[in-house]
């Protein structure tokens, strides 16, 4: 026995079963006041279902409360266009109740508020779409089929994303799933994209702004340098096509990786400047390392993804320490910095983390875990208490680097290590891996026990013997003229003088000293930002100056004892060492590990 539905027959037993289809219509409700309009139409045989709005982006670890932006939801009917009841349970999820075969969910999501790569954006010469920030979910259906079309081609007639699109519609799209539509952010454009070849992979450059060709054919140039050095380090490219997406528009710095493409924002103005563009193309190289590092060899709560709430891991010094120690290394290996250059940019990560306490209050897996709170919402204070898993992490990566080709017999690297992670995690298991088996898997290609060596730099607030793991490629330091430091920067407003940062070391003594106190006089002399330069120019260590301040109103009195550091301070390459050592460091240098 049958039952005729729109035409076809179903049996009772189909009946029982969960059907739903979606399809969403995006379009420009106003472009002037930045609003899109989606319309999400549903067919379905159930008679409630609760759509969600994701509360976080992966890659960008902080909850953003998209919901924030969404406004006038509305529910309908599609046959009779009557009103379908619906509640607001929580701030991001719509419990729909007492469902029509099929019905249409409209709002509107306002997209001027940050201009960011997790953010949606419009305005009259592009359009960004974040999809977690844009696109509702069926609450435990992530699984689900949908299609998505765009009705803006009057405004922009390209639309660039990594989504498979239908052959006879370029503006309409497909998602196998909700996590394959959430990786998969939309650019809507004006301008035409360039392609180059790498590998096996196709991969398309849009660069938005109001920028020469020249600059992108240059671009595309050495951007396929970079990728074909890192699909030779892999040994081989999960994808057949792959998207860049650089905005030009608006003075910005970031990027935010995806299975098949990427977001890059940089500053327009500094791309002609030839360490600028090495910065740019440092950015471009980080992002595309994640093309494996995270998106498919990445730590176990790394996915699948819970929207909703934060999903914790220690394990951000592996996806994005290491992403951060290669960016510039795949560089280095593709011609565009110099060993000199290369060193420089080594030095300047490991002189940050030596520049303040924060080594001493914050281990590597805490900055990982607590990544939500602190090294996202960042304060006046964060720089002396919270460890960038993105700094000691790639610095980690360089010497578990180093000491893995001293102990390894076979020169066995992080490289060996990576291709070993890719085959067993993302091809066979299909999932992420834990710390102890990322370190199961170093001990079984390299033969090295690597969480022996290096687990207290991880567990504990313990600062990386750095030189100690130079040394063993014969790099070592060379610091001189010790100088005092005032422990603290300001900024002029107005004429004067305020304070802006201040600088805790372990080796320095606590000072009366607030941020935004405006200071008055230094010495019995009236403060001025030519004074204080005079000043930190000629201060010596454990000299102390005096200062007064206003601070809330009120006229202060302070004491401050300079700290001391080495004005001239770098690594060097040594050639009074060890065959050995020498042997290493050619390895290091000429050899892509």
């Amino acid at each position: 026995m049958g039952k005729e539905l729109e035409g076809k027959t179903i049996s009772l037993d189909d009946q029982s079963k969960p059907t739903l289809q979606l399809q969403f219509e995006v379009s420009i409700f106003d472009l002037y006041k930045h609003y899109y309009q989606v319309r999400l139409f549903v067919e379905t045989n159930q008679k409630e279902i609760t759509f969600c709005l994701p509360s976080w982006t992966p890659g960008s670890y902080m909850i953003r409360d998209y919901a924030t932006h969404l406004h006038k939801f509305e529910v309908y009917n599609s046959i009779t266009k009557e009103p379908v009841f619906w509640e607001m349970v929580d701030l991001h999820r719509w419990k729909l109740n007492q469902l029509p075969p099929k019905f249409e969910i409209t709002y509107i999501i306002y997209a001027f508020e940050d201009f960011t790569v997790r953010t949606n954006y419009l305005e009259t010469e592009f359009g960004f779409i974040n999809p977690p920030a844009l696109f509702l979910y069926p609450e435990g259906k992530l699984d689900t089929e949908s299609s998505l079309e765009f009705k803006v081609s009057d405004t922009f007639p390209n639309i660039y994303t990594s989504l498979p699109r239908d052959e006879n519609n370029p503006h309409r799209f497909y998602s196998k799933h909700f996590d394959d539509l959430f990786d998969s952010p939309f650019h809507l454009s004006k301008k035409n994209s360039v392609f180059f070849s790498a590998g096996t992979t196709k991969h398309e450059l849009l660069v938005e702004g109001d920028i020469p060709f020249d600059f992108k054919t240059k671009l595309a140039n050495d951007l396929q340098k970079i990728t074909e050095t890192q699909i030779h380090w892999m040994g081989e490219s999960p994808n057949q096509y792959y998207l860049f997406v650089l905005n030009l528009s608006l003075p910005a710095y970031g990027g935010l990786e995806h299975k098949a493409s990427s977001i890059n924002y940089f500053n327009p103005e500094l791309i002609h400047d030839d360490e600028e563009y090495k910065r740019l193309l440092e950015l471009l190289s980080h992002e595309y390392f994640h093309l494996w590092n995270i998106k498919r060899i990445r730590p176990l709560a790394l996915g699948p993804f819970d929207y909703q709430k934060p999903n914790l891991t220690k394990e951000l010094w592996i996806a994005e320490g290491f992403t951060s120690f290669y960016d510039a290394y795949f560089l280095f290996h593709s011609g565009f910095l110099s060993l000199d250059e290369y060193l420089t940019k080594l030095q300047s990560d490991i002189f940050s983390l030596e520049d303040n306490e924060a080594d001493f209050w914050m281990s590597l897996e805490e900055s990982s875990f607590t990544a939500w709170t602190k090294y996202y919402k960042r304060n006046g204070n964060s720089h002396n208490i919270t460890v960038s898993y993105y700094t000691k992490g790639g610095v980690l990566a360089l010497c578990m680097n180093l000491f893995l080709l001293h102990e390894s017999k076979e020169k066995k690297t992080i490289r060996h290590v990576f291709q070993k992670l890719y085959e067993v995690f993302a091809i066979e298991k299909q999932r992420g891996f834990t710390k102890q088996e990322f370190f199961e898997i170093v001990k079984d290609v390299t033969g090295v026990d690597l969480k022996l060596e290096f687990n207290e730099y991880l567990e504990f607030p313990t600062p990386i013997p750095v030189d100690y793991y130079l040394d063993l490629i014969g790099i070592h330091r060379i610091q001189t003229d010790l100088i005092g430091d005032t422990g603290f920067k300001t900024k002029e407003k107005n004429g004067n003088l305020f304070v802006q940062k201040i600088q805790h070391k372990s080796n320095s003594e606590s000072f009366d000293l607030m941020l935004d106190d405006e200071i008055l006089a230094i010495n019995g002399k009236r403060a001025s930002y030519s004074y204080l330069q005079k000043l930190e120019k000629n201060l010596r260590p454990g000299e102390k100056f005096h200062l007064i301040l206003s601070r809330a109103g009120k006229i202060k009195e302070t004491m401050v004892t300079a700290s001391g550091y080495y004005k001239t301070r770098k690594f060097i390459v040594s050639e009074d060492c060890s065959v050995e050592k020498k042997e290493l460091r050619e390895y290091f240098l000429r050899n892509i590990v």
